[in-house]
Parts: C-alpha cells; structure tokens; sequence
C-alpha cells in the first residue's frame, strides 16, 4: 500500500504544481490585459470621462455637426444666437438675400412678441412653431435682437480632414505621452481646418491659432522666427497651453473654452458664477467679451469628434494626406539659407515650405537661420550622409546673427510714412515687428528696417551715409552717432553715420541671470499636527512675502521699477489687457469693501505708485507696523482719493502685462512637473534652485492653492523653463 500512496502523493503534487503554473500564467495574463486595457481606456475611451457631455448641450452639438456635415460654405443658416435649436432659414451666402431675410425674420418675431398667435402669415406660423407653446413674448424680443448668420463648413471640413492626415499621428503621440483626452486632438478643426497657413483678425496665427502673447509663453516668436506657423512645434505648444488650463481650472470642459477664452476670462466667470459647471457658465455668464464663440468652443468639438468618429457616414471615403518624412538638422551656428539649400542640392522653396516657421528675412537673405534652430529636411529629397553638418560649407556658417537696424519714430510718422522713407513696403515693416496695418506708431517707437546684407557691405565698402542711400531724411542730427555692425564672417569695419533717428541694437543670446540669495523670502514653520487623527500630515505655514519677491531678474523689471503710464496710449486699452494677461489667472479686481488680493511681485511701493500716495499711508490704513510685509493671497485696503479704482486697476494690470511679456521674450513653456511637499520645504527655494522659475508663474500654474498653508504631502505643479535660442 504504501508504493501506491506515494504514486498517488506524487500525481497530487503534480496536479498541484500544474495547477499552480497554470494560475500564474493566468494571473500575469490578467494583469498584462487589464493594463493593456486601462491604457487604452485612459487614451482612447477617457473622453467620455473627461469629457462630459451635459444633456443640455445636445441641441447646440447638433446644430454644431449640421454645420459641419450639411451645408457647405456657399450656403449657411439664419438661427438663433442662444437657442442653437431655432434654425430659421437656410440661405446662399449673399450678404442682401441674408439682410433681407433677417429683417423679414424680425419684423416676424416682433409681431408674435406683442401677444398675436392667430390670423398669422405663412412665415409667422413657421416661425413660431419653431419655439416651445409656451413661450414668452420677452424671450421673442430678445430673440429679434438676436438673429445670426451661420457659415457652412462641410467643404472645409473635409479638407481638414484630409490635411489631418499629415499632423494626426504626431499630435496623437503627444497627447498620449502627456496622458491627455484624446478629443484634444480636434481642435485644429475649429480653429483652423488643420491649415497651418491660418491668420484671423484677432491676429492669431498657424494650425492651433496662437495670438502673439499667449504663443510667445510656448514657442520662440520674433522677427526671425514665428513658431505658431510650424504645425509640429505649435502642436506640442497647444497641448502644454491646454495642460496649463487644466491645472488652473480643474475641468476639461473650462480647460478647453479657456483655449479661446482665456484662463483669465473663465477664471472670472468661475468666480462670477460660484460654479465650474460648463453649462450653467455658457447659459449665465454674461462677461463682456463671453461672446458666441466662446460660449460654443467646447460645444463645437464636441461636435468635431462626433463628426470625425463618423466621417465616411457623413462624407464617404475621406483621401487623408500621408504623413511626410522629416530629418532634422540642427543648426550648430548661424547658416545663410540659400547657401545652406545650395550645399544640399535640396530646393530652397522646398526647405521654406517645411520650415514656416522661419520668417521671409531668412529667405531672401537679410537674417541667417539662427544657430540651435531645428531645420526639417525632406528624407527623400537628402544626398546619402550619415553627417549633414559635414556637407554645409564653412563659407556658410557665421558666429553671429546679421544685426537689426532700428528706426526710431518721430511725431507725424505713420507705418506708410516709414515704407516710403526707406523705400521698403508696409507688409515688410509689419511683418519684422509683429504689427497690424492700421496699428498707430508712437513717437519714440523703434520700428525695425529691413537689413540687406549686400546692401551693408555696399554702404561699407563705398562710404555712403545711411541718409544718401536711403533718400532725403530729414531731422537728422550730427551729435549722435551709429555704430554701423555686421556679422563677425563679412569682417568689416565700421562706418559713423550721422543720424539720432536710426540705431543698431546687436542680436545676441540671452543670458542666464545670476539668483540674487539675499532676495529669497524668509519662511517660517509651524507643525500643527492633529494627535486625535492618524497619519495628519505637517502643515507648513508658509508667508510668502511679497516685496523680496524679485528673487530672480529674469523678468528685467526692478522692485521699485516705476512706469510712466503716460507715455504709452495702449494702457488705456482695457481689450489689450485682456489679451495680454489672458494667460494669467490671478484676481486683480477691487472688492467692493476697496481691499485687493495681493498677488506675487507686488510690492507696497508698487501700490503707494499706482496709488499716488505714500507707502506709509497704507500702512497706517492697514494698521500695519514697519516691519510688517505685505503677503501674497492676503487682503490690503487701499485708498482712492487720488486716482479713480479703474486707473488704479489699469496700472496695476499693465505692470503684470509688461513683466510676464518681458520674461517670455526670454524663457517658453516646455512643459511641467509634479512635486511633493516634504518637511522643511522652502518653496521659493524650489521654484528658484530646482526650476529656475519665477514665483509669480508658479503661483498661476497653482491658483487655487493657498501658498500660505503648504502642506506636507501635498502636490504643487512647477513649469520647466527653456532659455530662448537665439
């Protein structure tokens, strides 16, 4: 018997082993797939988490897919402005049939707003069978007042669609690596149809539609190179603009119309509201410049996707643009671009076409393509070298930029004036200084000229003075003088001109500035551990003192630096500030008791400034002794005996305006990191010696963090910074 249990014990045991391999394999299968799985929920089916979808919203989605699946650009609709349900009539785009139309269509609803529901015309009845039985003759008035003209955009849609061929994988990637909503990717379809060559009225540019000051937090944007217009660049300069968004206000929805609104403008309509509701915000927020197209950025790509998940439903086969292939050469100095495309027998127009985000000075030779810029080279198109940089000719390369020339207005100067002074056109003076035609030129602006290369060493060589080769210019004088530079290659030497109107400001690299320790604030810790709960967490109380806030000069603006307002007409632009602090989310209103929320940079003499009135008064308002420093989130009474709460708001907007333009001139946005607060934490330190960033931009990427109780534990996101290339 016992041979026999032991052939049993043995077949057991085996059974047992068997059974435990098998179970093993299974559980690491299990394991395998779900994390297959979440990966593909996260990217893939995330939006209808992320992205919800309120019942609400649905008419307004609809008539967003009609838009985009029905009518083409020829044709479009009459609806109403709120009530995207009320579709009026369909129309060919003609501006006096629309006209027409839309008086008829209100003489219509002004007649069933004053009570009448019986004997109606034809049209009458088809307008009124349109809105609920029950509704009021209010909502009609208003609705007369609010009769609007649709464009079609099927046609364009599918061009978009097929130009997303191109870009999708690549905006894709990125996406998934920053383990964002995939529906992100659909953007391009409302701003721009994918078309990289895209310019609106608002002046924003390129595929994603960046205006210059929220582009210039991302991306490099000066007079030699306009990064909005690359559609790779500005692609991963949208998705960490809308990473931001989401850090600041929390939801998606918000995060997304903060894309075309501003994280300024839906942070006051947050606060305005009392709620993060993105339907309660679109139906009740009544800010002055929440217009039609911000109330529907979220609505309408919602309706992109929608459109996208069923595009051959709508639109049969779509011919989607293959995806062309890129090598890049990084440019290890300053390189001359046609001699560059003449070295690898590559079409200089072919290089341009891939390369738009490098201005038409680089083109035609009066700037060199600046050394660190990433030029993309077609694959197909290359001669067979492991090493490009070996091809260029040394004949090409230069150790420094081609100088600017600058201009500086007079009083009577205008845009047209300039052209014709120095013979070049209005399109190249806006193009080099980033302007608009009809953009009003102040006496004492620089504007910047056009420098040609050839035309320099001509001047040199010849000895002719700036005013004989640019014609007769008048007021100049013989006191000042020019240092007329070139590049270190041409090797020439300089020419005195006689002029106080033009100078030469050298093109060089920015410098990283040098961390001033006696600047960082003091912090203070109190640990307020709770001994009836378990695990509590250190809090650190953390007073942020706002006057040695200036701990990093990057902004180049000082701690008693004073403005002279009024010397600049676009302070009084309440439209350019909007624009200029878009990006910023801080609360720079006035309560209605006149006290303000102190934010990062400001100091008292900054308000004592803005003010008018002595830093002492302040204090003495604010029953503040001489040690006392001002912190950042608390409140200071201020007094506007002097200058109304409007220019006191101006100022303090404009000062803010012109410190963050300053520091992005310099510094982008390259993305973000996570880190968790430990005991003893300095967090200005952190910013400074770990990020190398500002408090001030810390603070906005943190808005609804109290700096003031940092806990131990708790998660506060830092920007990483890149120092421009120039």
């Amino acid at each position: 018997m016992q041979p026999i249990e032991n052939i049993y014990l043995t077949i057991r045991n085996i059974r047992i082993f068997w059974s435990t391999i098998r179970l093993t394999i299974m559980s690491i299968l299990y394991i395998f797939i779900f994390i297959i799985s979440s990966q593909t929920i996260r990217v893939f089916g995330a939006d209808n988490l992320v992205l919800p979808r309120p019942p609400e919203l649905e008419q307004a989605i609809n008539f967003w897919v009609r838009v985009y699946t029905e009518i083409d650009t020829a044709h479009g609709f009459l609806h109403d402005a709120e009530d995207l349900s009320i579709i009026y009539d369909e129309l060919i785009s003609d501006n006096q049939i629309i006209d027409d139309r839309r008086k008829e269509i209100q003489a219509d609803l002004l007649v069933l707003a004053n009570g009448k529901r019986s004997d109606l015309t034809n049209n009458q009845e088809l307008i009124l069978n349109l809105w609920p039985g029950d509704v009021l003759n209010e909502r009609l008035i208003r609705a007369s007042e609010n009769i609007r003209w649709q464009l079609g955009q099927s046609d364009r849609f599918v061009l978009g669609l097929q130009r997303s061929g191109r870009y999708r994988e690549y905006i894709n990637n990125i996406i998934i690596t920053k383990s964002l909503p995939i529906a992100l990717a659909g953007i391009p379809h409302v701003e721009s149809s994918f078309n990289p060559s895209a310019f609106s009225s608002a002046a924003a540019s390129g595929m994603w539609q960046f205006t210059r000051v929220t582009g210039q937090r991302f991306m490099r944007i000066d007079n030699i190179v306009d990064e909005r217009l690359d559609p790779y660049i500005s692609a991963e300069a949208a998705m960490n603009l809308l990473e931001y968004n989401y850090n600041v206000l929390g939801t998606w929805p918000l995060a997304i119309t903060a894309y075309n609104h501003g994280v300024s403008g839906i942070s006051r309509a947050v606060r305005e509201t009392g709620t993060t509701d993105i339907q309660t915000i679109i139906s009740d927020y009544k800010g002055r410049s929440f217009g039609f197209a911000s109330r529907n950025f979220y609505v309408q790509l919602l309706a992109v996707n929608e459109v996208e998940k069923n595009a051959e439903s709508y639109f049969g086969d779509i011919n989607y643009e293959s995806a062309p292939k890129y090598v890049e050469y990084y440019a290890d100095s300053y390189i001359n671009a046609e001699g560059f495309a003449n070295d690898l027998s590559v079409s200089l127009e072919q290089i341009k076409n891939d390369n738009p985000a490098l201005l038409s000075n680089v083109w035609d030779g009066s700037k060199l393509i600046p050394r660190g810029y990433r030029v993309k080279l077609r694959a197909e198109g290359l001669p067979e070298s492991n090493n490009l940089i070996s091809l260029i000719n040394s004949n090409n390369k230069y150790s420094t930029q081609i100088q600017d020339i600058n201009y500086i207005a007079e009083e009577g100067d205008n845009l047209s004036i300039i052209a014709e002074k120095f013979r070049v056109s209005v399109e190249t003076l806006t193009m080099l200084n980033q302007l608009n035609a009809v953009n009003e030129i102040q006496a004492g602006q620089k504007i910047l000229l056009p420098n040609n290369n050839e035309l320099l060493s001509k001047n040199l060589d010849e000895n002719i003075n700036l005013p004989t080769l640019f014609g007769n210019v008048e007021n100049f004088q013989t006191d000042n003088r020019l240092n007329f530079g070139v590049t270190n290659k041409i090797n020439k030497e300089s020419q005195n001109i006689n002029t106080s109107s033009i100078n030469i400001t050298k093109e060089g690299e920015f410098i990283e500035s040098k961390i001033n320790e006696s600047l960082i604030i003091d912090t203070t810790t109190e640990n307020n551990i709770s001994s009836n709960t378990n695990n509590e967490k250190t809090a650190l109380s953390i007073n942020i003192v706002s006057s040695m806030l200036n701990e990093i000069n990057q902004d180049g603006l000082s701690d008693n630096i004073k403005i002279n307002y009024s010397g600049s007409k676009d302070i009084g632009s309440s439209d350019d500030l909007l624009e200029a602090l878009s990006s910023d989310p801080s609360d720079y209103t006035i309560s209605m008791n006149d006290t303000i929320k102190i934010q990062a940079s400001e100091t008292l003499s900054h308000f004592s400034d803005w003010l008018d009135i002595r830093a002492l008064d302040i204090r003495i308002l604010n029953s503040m002794t001489y040690r006392d420093e001002v912190i950042i989130g608390s409140a200071l009474k201020l007094n506007f005996d002097k200058v109304t709460k409007n220019e006191f708001e101006t100022k303090r907007k404009y000062y803010h305006s012109m410190m963050q333009q300053d520091f992005f001139k310099k510094y982008r946005i390259k993305g973000l990191d996570e880190y968790e607060v430990k005991t003893n934490d300095n967090i200005t330190k952190i910013a400074i010696n770990r990020y190398s960033a500002p408090l001030w931009l810390v603070t906005q990427y943190n808005n609804n963090i109290d700096f003031n109780r940092i806990r131990v534990g708790q998660n506060i996101i830092f920007p990483i910074l890149e120092l421009h290339k120039l």
